[in-house]
């Protein structure tokens, strides 16, 4: 194994479990009606995420798409437009919030999904161990790259309109 590739896969396992960390806590939230730490955290997690999708949505789901097809990629695609929709909502709560039991379980079940995609998305990083060396490097570099950037994902590209 490359260094490249150990170091790829440490940030890429790293980052799904900041993200599955968060959705969790958002959840927890969400039960105990505490809506303005939500929004604090939903800010925080929107704020961290967005180096991560970057990477996945510029490099690693292309790569997903050169064997599964793009009916999966755009599966995929669609499911981070979903979350993202939740965070966004969640954004806007405070500890005044009134949040019907459906609005409530609507938010749930897409951080619920949120957490379905993160495990499902972790076990894609195979697509990339299968890559040349040099170019697990490029994939490396990408990602360290977004990560010194910092964009929200509420800020990416096809996203700012939210």
């Amino acid at each position: 194994m490359t260094h490249a590739w150990k170091q790829l896969q440490r940030a890429f396992v790293e980052d799904h479990r900041t993200l599955t960390q968060g959705y969790l806590r958002l959840l927890r939230l969400l039960d105990e009606g505490e809506f303005a730490k939500a929004a604090v955290e939903a800010r925080r997690l929107d704020e961290l995420a967005g180096p991560h999708i970057a990477f996945e949505e510029a490099f690693l789901y292309p790569k997903v798409g050169e064997s599964r097809g793009e009916d999966y990629t755009g599966k995929l695609y669609a499911e981070h437009a979903q979350i993202l929709d939740a965070l966004i909502e969640l954004r806007g709560l405070d500890a005044d919030s009134d949040l019907s039991n459906e609005a409530a379980q609507s938010l749930k079940q897409r951080l619920q999904h949120g957490l379905d995609h993160a495990a499902t998305c972790g076990t894609l990083l195979s697509h990339l161990k299968a890559l040349p060396p040099d170019q697990q490097d490029q994939a490396l570099h990408q990602l360290l790259d977004f990560r010194m950037r910092g964009t929200a994902w509420s800020q990416l590209d096809g996203y700012k309109m939210h």
